[in-house]
């Protein structure tokens, strides 16, 4: 779900630094330039490489290289390993990208602690996908639009949280 709202976003980017029409009803975009990402959980087993690793190895690459003007977006970052660990690796990246970088981005993740963590933190706007619940029938619908807030529970999806700076309208 997530993956498809951060493929969006840089595809609206790349369309409109090179004066393309993007199809929205407005948009503000600071310039860009690098798209960096680390999505989804995948290993390098033949290389030795368990996919903790593998997530680490690229999220360094990410924080070693962004700038301000950079378009991060990181999903699930500390899928690969424990819980403590996980959330302590998110947390670490999320306070050094909000903080030290100031790079636009996403921040998905599962850690519901780092929404109430940073909730007042300048840099970060917490953000969730909006959905539809139907609780008589118990019946989930996705609607793809990003929306300000913490989601209540995860009903399988991500709690979204939006470094305040990117000025990109998806509609």
């Amino acid at each position: 779900m997530s993956e498809l709202t951060f493929e969006k976003t840089c595809i609206g980017v790349i369309m409109a630094q090179i004066g393309c029409y993007v199809p929205c009803k407005s948009a503000r975009l600071t310039p860009i330039d690098r798209i960096m990402s680390r999505l989804g959980a995948n290993d390098n087993i033949f290389a030795a490489q368990s996919t903790f690793f593998v997530e680490l190895s690229e999220t360094k690459k990410i924080l070693a290289d962004a700038t301000p003007r950079s378009l991060v977006i990181l999903d699930e970052l500390g899928r690969g390993t424990s819980s403590y660990d996980g959330v302590a690796v998110a947390q670490s990246v999320l306070h050094h990208i909000a903080t030290h970088i100031g790079c636009v981005g996403y921040f998905a993740t599962h850690y519901h602690s780092l929404a109430v963590e940073f909730s007042t933190h300048s840099e970060i706007r917490p953000c969730r996908m909006q959905i539809d619940v139907d609780n008589n029938i118990r019946d989930i619908t996705f609607l793809y639009k990003l929306e300000e807030g913490v989601a209540e529970g995860s009903f399988g999806m991500v709690h979204m949280i939006f470094i305040q700076a990117l000025v990109v309208a998806i509609c």
